[in-house]
């Protein structure tokens, strides 16, 4: 699981400074409110403690000297003097000044992650000359829409001839002048419905498929208007590089090829996540630092490659490396040693299986726990992220040469072309770029299996399902199937059809949430009568046929582990250590303050208690206290994780029982989780 803290801190730092900024502006009008001061003291410090968790030195420092202020009234029991109120506010102003722009960096000094949210991507830029083409486009489709005005003139004089017809008496009266002129008459009126008619038809059908072309291309021009550049995200890959390579010391040249490749708004934010952690990851795991490559007789600067290829209506993401390489049994290890597999498993897995293994989450190479990894986190957002787009992930790497990430996505969520097919009457849509082959089949052809029928395709004997077993239709027995070869990642399966309708584009619409689950459908179409048509999911189809996708291995049964509780009013550092926990596999609860946690301590039993000291009501060190006098509580473990670095604090923490005292501003996290794990009962 991937916690982004940076967007976690933003919405706490807004929600505290929200808080501070009232309770000064009520203080400032009753100078002698002791709560009031107390409850600026602790929502100050709360501030500056998450705001250390995330390195976010500039806000921390802030709210530690409106800390530092604060308490110096809290001890005295004085009245706060308004110019000190006044004071406050404006190191409060500040703070929200920081929090709304870019942090500035000093020579050394980490610059936090830009947010990267999909807000980002909601608005984009248009050139006026696609708005003026597609302005044209549909002008011109308006147009032919207008001529069909002419047409409905004739279809007029086409029903005035027709009630002529039926409003003259009918063959067999006696011969007459009347007669004879009734007779023309009809005749005129046959002459006059047939021309109108003739001149409809044709004008009708010109007009209406030239509208159709037009409106089609004011179509396609609107989607492209959706798209944007993938260079647009350059600027916070390069940041990303940049920060990285300046913690682990290392020297790195991003480049991008391919950037003015447009996708769609929504991909394009998934992606740059994505990416992210691709690039994070070829920092951390993939070059060496300077002075090794120089040994290595490379280039001491490491060069990473985002290349973006168009592949039809998909769109590829390589991130390559020049550096070290994957080291498959490394990775075999790291799946071992994670419980992913057994090492009999392990041993069994190819290289290249093996690599695969590094987008499964808890699996990483890394031994120490880092600020930049060892959680087993990174890459597996990357697969989850490509499997929710319906895409797919791929690794190559070569030990000493470097290794290359791939992602494959739609460029396109919201506009797809599809293969129409059809069975007992019902029409369902398949992905196009998941069509690898049609064909006309007798049904002796097909070919038993252990799991049931196949098909010979291109040497390979590959799964047949009808359409009708998947939709829940009787299959009456056939002499002849037509069949769709389709594909999802490795793995191919043969659609039995009645018919193949062909190719069309159309716009893709979720199902509505009524119809639940449905791991066979991506989503509905409407056909020209405006009737939804079901769009089939590739990958569910495959995983609906048992024994086509490998099993997830059953991780060995671990000795039962008592559940962690973390206490902390700050929810950045709870969603930090909860992070870091389960990542070392702990089960995690939170409490947000001590008579919660207390709370949920008569209910369940912990391995380890995790404590802050300053919290509203309750503090940590009278948490500590009321838990060693309690026969039940007494012998779980504490491990006070606090910003409060005096020792008098830790002496009174100690004191009242505490097993392990952590200074936030000095936080370790391998350290951390060697604490852990040698105090966690159940481990």
């Amino acid at each position: 699981m991937a916690y982004d803290l940076e967007r976690m801190f933003r919405l706490e730092a807004s929600e505290l400074v929200s808080g501070l900024t009232q309770s000064l502006l009520a203080l400032e009008k009753d100078p002698d409110r002791v709560d009031l001061i107390a409850t600026c003291f602790r929502l100050a410090h709360t501030l500056k403690g998450a705001a250390r968790t995330v390195l976010r030195t500039d806000v921390s420092e802030l709210a530690h000297t409106m800390e530092e202020t604060l308490a110096t009234y809290r001890e005295s029991g004085d009245p706060i003097e308004p110019d000190c109120v006044s004071d406050l506010l404006k190191v409060l102003e500040c703070i929200r000044g920081d929090l709304e722009r870019p942090v500035a960096t000093a020579p050394g000094e980490r610059r936090s992650a830009p947010d990267l949210t999909a807000e980002r991507f909601t608005t984009v830029r248009v050139e006026l000359t696609a708005m003026d083409a597609l302005l044209a486009a549909l002008s011109e489709a308006r147009a032919q829409l207008r001529g069909l005005h002419g047409v409905h003139k004739q279809l007029l004089r086409a029903q005035r001839a027709a009630a002529v017809l039926l409003a003259s008496p009918g063959p067999g009266g006696a011969a007459s002048p009347s007669a004879a002129a009734d007779g023309q008459r009809q005749q005129a009126a046959l002459d006059e419905l047939r021309d109108s008619l003739l001149h409809a038809q044709r004008d009708s059908e010109s007009r209406l498929g030239r509208a159709e072309q037009e409106l089609l291309q004011a179509h396609e021009l609107a989607s492209t208007l959706r798209l944007v550049p993938v260079g647009t995200m350059l600027a916070h890959l390069e940041l990303a590089a940049r920060d990285a390579a300046q913690l682990l010391g290392r020297s790195v040249a991003l480049e991008l090829r391919g950037g003015e490749v447009r996708v769609e708004a929504n991909i394009l934010s998934a992606v740059q996540d994505a990416l992210l952690h691709m690039v994070r990851n070829a920092v951390d795991h993939g070059v060496e630092p300077p002075a090794e490559r120089l040994q290595l007789g490379k280039d001491p600067v490491a060069h990473i490659r985002i290349v973006v290829q168009p592949r039809g209506r998909r769109v590829t993401f390589l991130c390559s490396d020049d550096g070290r390489g994957i080291d498959a049994a490394a990775v075999r290890e790291a799946a071992v040693a994670s419980h992913f597999l057994t090492e009999e498993e392990a041993a069994e897995l190819s290289a290249q299986a093996a690599l695969q293994l590094i987008f499964q989450a808890g699996v990483s190479t890394r031994r120490a726990v880092t600020e930049m990894s060892g959680r087993g986190v990174g890459l597996d957002v990357v697969r989850e992220l490509a499997t929710r787009l319906h895409g797919e992930v791929s690794v190559r790497s070569e030990v000493g040469s470097g290794t290359t990430i791939g992602m494959t996505v739609p460029i396109s969520l919201s506009s797809l072309s599809v293969l129409s097919m059809s069975f007992a009457g019902l029409t369902v849509l398949l992905p196009l770029d998941a069509v690898r082959g049609a064909r006309r089949l007798a049904h002796g052809e097909l070919v038993a299996q252990p799991s049931g029928e196949g098909i010979l395709y291109e040497g390979q004997a590959i799964p047949f399902v009808s359409l009708g077993a998947l939709l829940g239709v009787p299959v009456a027995p056939r002499a002849r199937w037509s069949v769709v070869i389709a594909q999802a990642g490795a793995h191919l399966l043969a659609l039995g059809a009645d018919r193949i309708d062909g190719s069309q584009d159309v716009v893709i619409k979720p199902l509505p949430s009524a119809a639940g689950a449905q791991p066979l459908f991506t989503g509905a179409a409407l056909d020209a009568q405006g009737d939804p048509l079901l769009v089939l999911d590739p990958r569910g189809l495959i995983e609906r046929i048992s024994g086509l996708l490998p099993a997830p291995s059953a991780a060995p049964v671990r000795p039962p582990r008592l559940p962690i509780l973390v206490i902390d009013d700050s929810l950045t550092t709870r969603t930090l250590e909860q992070s870091i926990l389960e990542a070392a596999g702990y089960e995690v609860e939170l409490a947000d303050s001590a008579e919660a946690a207390l709370s949920k301590a008569q209910q369940r039993a912990y391995g380890l208690f995790i404590v802050d000291i300053e919290m509203p009501g309750m503090s940590g060190v009278e948490f500590t206290a009321r838990t060693r006098a309690d026969d039940k509580l007494k012998r779980v473990p504490i491990i006070v994780v606090t910003s409060l670095a005096s020792p008098a604090y830790q002496e009174r923490a100690l004191a009242a029982g505490a097993s392990a005292y952590i200074v936030k501003s000095e936080f370790d996290q391998g350290r951390f989780i060697e604490k852990v794990a040698l105090l966690a009962q159940g481990s």
